[in-house]
């Protein structure tokens, strides 16, 4: 009788669990045309082998895990981490005996090899078979998660958005599936912008050659179609209808007038196509930038999973990501990050650098992610002192139990100095003055020689008429280039007027080249008078120098009001895309007062450019928000970030271009 009853109330509990945890998405009978197989699975936390799902896969094709379910592991009184969901601690593999990998988001995978999906949980380490080193770990862990299998017919994200979207809909307290979506409902947005703007490019350039009486090759359509906004057909009913209304024309000089205009229209609208091709890019970069994090996030989880398995549960556990044991670094001031956990509470956390006593951020422990005092995240700026450094963290638990974790850093400083050319002009030759630039390129040379320790023979400070043409040219272009070497770090900063004017062969897309305006610039000869981005980039890549940084305080908006020069017949929808020309290479850094389309204002009150106001007023201590007494690009850039659009009402957005190795230090306070 009790035999019996232990079956029955067995075989309930089997029938409740599986009826709680049957799938994550509510997949509909039928499978959807995008969905090639579908199967759900329960991986048991007290489970230590991998098992067979009986999902049969081939070489690339396209898999998502969908889990959710929470496994609490060791849970003894006082000894358990707490529930862990999936991320790092599913496991998974195609065939027997292929490779083991870790889960970690809903991201698709490609099956790399053929064979059934295996799938496990983690606990205490798995050899490369997937077998569990320590299965006694195993017994009295509780949970499950529940994994749903997607196996996709192709990578179709259009078809993967769509579908999830619909189920997210039906389910709309899902949040695993809420992730997903979003996660293809982006990668659907990048597809169909490109899409339309690539063909509005196309059309705008056939409707435009039309007009001419040119002859442009047709664009092999793509294989697939989506859903697209009609305006390329728009464009092509206004072109047709120019053309048509041309032939009508018996005036001749009418004929060019009303041509001219119909193509300037037509170029206006290639502009704003390239345009939307250009902001494509900055949402590239976006995703890009999400899916490194994403990374740098999995990295840091399976380095801390790592990092558990060789060091005994007893104490606490140690890991530092950042820097490397043993590295070699060329920056005095380094990142230092890592995290510190344990089973029970840590009652003390500190960290030394060569034995001193490191001040941890606001005097505390740093983030703790966990009900108790057991997980602390820390991320501190250390400066080092020249040679080998030590590094060392300690964790105490209540009971005196500590862990200590030492790594050495060795700082080898390379030998270089700092080289500086500041221009600033209001009065011009040939048009309207402007007021303060000369203030500001004064204050920022009295910045670099009172502050910086600058000294004065390497730095040229050219003001007003002596900025002319043929003078920036040879102090840039060949006194700078001849004295600057590759250790050097170089500061250009420019204070005066910019302009725009028309270019077919512009390579930014907007048919725009940009200038810099010297005293005696020439507003009807901007290409013999000025200085080109062009030619800027050119200079750049002549200096040898591995740390330049280029400062601006100017525009090319043509508004009228700010360090800009309005060329008549010009439209201004002024693509960004010459300050990364300009910040190509090694070590080039371009920090400009506004955005390429906005304003760049003086203040009256301030007596100064807004930007180089509160450059400067960083500069001077308050952009060094870690109190280090070094200020960075990066620090000086956030500040500015902050302080100009709320000083401009949101008019004027600071932007920094480039990519660099380290740090490059534009001030020391101490």
């Amino acid at each position: 009788m009790k035999r019996n009853l232990l079956v029955f109330f067995t075989l309930c509990a089997c029938l409740i669990f599986t009826a709680c945890a049957s799938h994550v998405i509510k997949m509909p009978k039928d499978l959807p045309n995008v969905v090639k197989q579908y199967k759900s699975a329960i991986v048991r936390g007290d489970n230590p082998s991998m098992f067979n799902t009986g999902v049969h896969v081939n070489l690339g094709d396209p898999v998502t895990f969908v889990c959710k379910g929470e496994i609490t592991y060791w849970p003894q009184k006082g000894m358990s981490t707490g529930p862990s969901g999936p991320d790092l601690k599913l496991l998974y593999r195609t065939g027997r005996k292929n490779v083991v990998h870790r889960h970690y988001g809903e991201n698709l995978i490609r099956v790399m090899q053929e064979g059934d999906i295996y799938l496990g949980f983690d606990d205490g380490g798995i050899d490369s078979n997937g077998v569990a080193k320590n299965p006694d770990y195993y017994r009295d862990n509780r949970g499950y998660f529940v994994v749903d299998i997607i196996v996709w017919r192709e990578y179709d994200p259009v078809a993967i958005s769509d579908f999830l979207e619909k189920a997210s809909l039906e389910d709309p307290n899902n949040e695993s599936l809420k992730r997903l979506s979003a996660i293809y409902r982006t990668i659907k947005e990048v597809l169909l912008v490109e899409k339309r703007a690539n063909e509005e490019v196309e059309k705008a350039k056939e409707a435009i050659s039309a007009l001419k009486g040119e002859e442009v090759p047709k664009t092999k359509k793509p294989d697939k179609e989506a859903e697209i906004p009609e305006v390329s057909q728009k464009l092509q009913e206004d072109a047709k209808a120019a053309i048509d209304s041309l032939k009508g024309k018996e005036d001749v000089g009418m004929v060019d007038k009303e041509k001219e205009r119909k193509i300037a229209d037509l170029t206006e609208r290639l502009q704003r196509a390239l345009q939307s091709l250009k902001n494509l890019e900055e949402l590239r970069k976006k995703v890009a930038e999400q899916e490194e994090k994403e990374k740098k996030l999995t990295a840091r989880l399976q380095f801390l999973e790592e990092e558990k398995l060789k060091q005994p549960k007893s104490v606490p556990v140690i890991a530092v990501l950042n820097p490397k044991d043993g590295a070699t670094v060329e920056s005095e001031c380094i990142p230092l990050s890592g995290v510190a956990e344990h089973q029970r509470e840590i009652a003390k956390f500190n960290i030394l650098l060569n034995d001193a006593l490191v001040s941890l951020k606001e005097q505390r422990l740093a983030k703790i992610t966990a009900k108790e005092l057991n997980r602390i995240e820390f991320s501190e700026r250390v400066c080092l002192r020249e040679g080998k450094n030590e590094i060392t963290i300690i964790a105490q638990d209540n009971e005196g139990f500590s862990t200590k974790k030492t790594i050495s850093v060795q700082l080898e400083k390379r030998p270089g100095e700092t080289w500086a050319v500041i221009i600033g002009i209001n009065k011009y030759a040939n048009f309207l003055p402007l007021k303060y630039a000369v203030d500001d390129a004064r204050e920022f040379y009295r910045y670099l020689v009172e502050v910086n320790k600058v000294s004065k023979d390497k730095i040229w400070l050219i003001l007003d008429e002596e900025a002319t043409l043929d003078k920036i040219r040879s102090i840039l272009g060949t006194r700078l280039r001849r004295s600057a070497g590759k250790e050097d770090t170089v500061i250009i900063y420019w204070a005066g007027h910019g302009a725009i004017e028309s270019d077919s062969t512009s390579l930014d897309g907007d048919g725009l080249e940009k200038y810099i305006l010297p005293h005696n610039a020439d507003l009807k000869d901007l290409y013999t008078s000025s200085i080109p981005m062009g030619e800027i980039a050119r200079i750049f890549q002549r200096i040898s120098s591995e740390r330049l940084v280029f400062i601006t305080d100017t525009c090319y908006s043509g508004a009228t009001g700010g360090r800009t020069v309005p060329v008549v017949g010009v439209r201004t929808n002024i693509s960004g895309a010459f300050l990364e020309r300009i910040s190509q290479g090694k070590g080039r850094v371009v920090l400009t007062a506004g955005d390429a389309n906005e304003v760049t204002v003086e203040s009256n009150d301030l007596r100064h450019g807004v930007f180089t106001y509160y450059l400067l007023e960083g500069l001077r201590g308050k952009a060094d928000l870690d109190g280090n007494g070094i200020i960075t690009v990066d620090e000086v850039y956030r500040y500015v970030s902050i302080k100009v659009p709320q000083a401009t009402g949101q008019e004027q957005h600071p932007v920094r271009k480039g990519e660099m190795t380290g740090e490059i230090i534009l001030g020391v306070l101490k």
